[in-house]
């Protein structure tokens, strides 16, 4: 039934612009009944643990899963929020004048160059929030600009899976002593880049692309426009010291975030104070999309505790006769269910040494391979709900791009 209701769930989801419902009602609908039947009925619930299930009473770890859920909300919540405050004092707008290129190729190249390398350092999830932000003001043509977005996900996804602190799937690895800094680097930066310039190359082929840019200067005074690079330069240095503060004093990124936000707002406050209003910031916040964001959280948690994530984990194990191609099929699925449970129980599965290849893979196949569905990544419902980006719409222009440049990420790694 709990499995009958996600499907449901998730379909209803899916095919929310033909029937005109905002997706965080069926996403919440969804996560609540899969927990009610599991409390409700007493349903056998399991945590991994290493290689052992153990069992745990269903409220509690409701609690437990619904702390997971509010760290990743709470991160975007301060994410948005920072991002909403250099948007009110036309930061952004700061930042259009300094791209000087001519043609729609060109540009996308830069856009995706960039998101690469913000998520390496900031998070994929906060570098793609940061350049739709900035796409809006130079591309106004909404269909164009959803080309755009497209490919700037699947970057956003590569840049983000060779950092420690780019993907949280990769922070897992992480945290959990899988993978070290200097050798996550060193086996994935070549394959993710390349991921990234193979799907950017074949978008860039895209008839859309065809033809110049004008990006349009900014208006603003030249005081208003030094204000806004001054809160550019700050806000993007707090966002930086999040995974500062991880690595230096182990502090949560959440947390992190919360202090950076709480400062930013502190200096924005004596900067700016007789223009500074805290209630447009919030205004400026999608929370539809936050609460979108918790629902799939819990719906794909209920799936975790009752074993069905491990079983389907196990099931591929025994089908398939390498670990190769485990990983393979592992990243495919991530591009349809959330690659945080999905990992999770990997880690849980294999007791393969630090930095054997096996996890060098995982690191790979479950960041890029959540570019080839659009839900398949946090950036990507991020993106979602920032541009009511259509599933299928996505399904049919953008996923065999992804999809592609996973391909040869994947090759690559297989060959080298």
């Amino acid at each position: 039934m709990i499995i009958l209701i996600f499907i449901i769930g998730y379909l209803f989801i899916i095919i929310e612009n033909f029937i005109k419902l905002n997706k965080f009602i069926p996403s919440l609908i969804m996560a609540s009944i899969c927990w009610g039947l599991i409390i409700f009925f007493k349903i056998p619930v399991f945590e991994l643990d290493k290689n052992i299930i153990q069992f745990q009473n269903s409220y509690n770890l409701l609690l437990f899963h619904l702390g997971k859920a509010s760290e990743i909300i709470f991160f975007l919540i301060g994410a948005m929020s920072i991002i909403s405050i250099m948007d009110m004092y036309s930061s952004f707008e700061s930042l259009i004048n300094l791209f000087t290129v001519s043609t729609k190729r060109k540009f996308l190249w830069i856009i995706n160059i960039i998101s690469f390398t913000l998520s390496a350092v900031i998070d994929n999830l906060t570098a793609t929030i940061v350049v739709i932000t900035i796409l809006k003001k130079i591309i106004r043509n909404y269909k164009e600009r959803l080309y755009y977005i497209g490919l700037i996900l699947i970057s956003a996804n590569a840049g983000g899976v060779w950092s420690p602190i780019g993907d949280i799937t990769t922070t897992m690895l992480w945290i959990s002593n899988k993978v070290t800094t200097i050798n996550l680097i060193k086996k994935i930066l070549i394959p993710s880049i390349l991921c990234m310039c193979i799907s950017t190359y074949i978008g860039s082929k895209m008839s859309i692309f065809n033809g110049k840019i004008k990006i349009k200067k900014s208006n603003l005074s030249k005081l208003e426009l030094r204000k806004g690079f001054f809160l550019l330069q700050i806000g993007l240095f707090f966002m930086l010291l999040v995974p500062i503060m991880k690595t230096l004093i182990g502090i949560p990124p959440y947390m992190g975030m919360m202090l950076s936000f709480s400062i930013f707002c502190l200096i924005t406050n004596i900067f700016f104070k007789k223009s500074f209003f805290i209630e447009k910031i919030f205004k400026k916040i999608d929370f539809s999309s936050i609460l979108f964001f918790l629902g799939i959280l819990l719906s794909i948690s209920s799936l975790e505790v009752i074993g069905k994530l491990y079983y389907l984990s196990n099931l591929i194990i025994h089908m398939v006769s390498t670990w190769k191609i485990t990983t393979f099929i592992l990243g495919l699925i991530s591009s349809f269910i959330d690659n945080v449970p999905l990992v999770a129980a990997t880690i849980a599965m294999f007791s393969y040494s630090i930095d054997h290849e096996f996890w060098h893979f995982i690191a790979y196949v479950s960041g890029t391979g959540g570019s080839i569905f659009i839900i398949g990544s946090s950036s990507g419902i991020a993106a979602m709900g920032m541009e009511k980006i259509d599933f299928f719409w996505y399904l049919k222009k953008i996923s065999f791009v992804a999809f592609i440049g996973y391909l040869f990420g994947y090759l690559y790694l297989i060959i080298f």
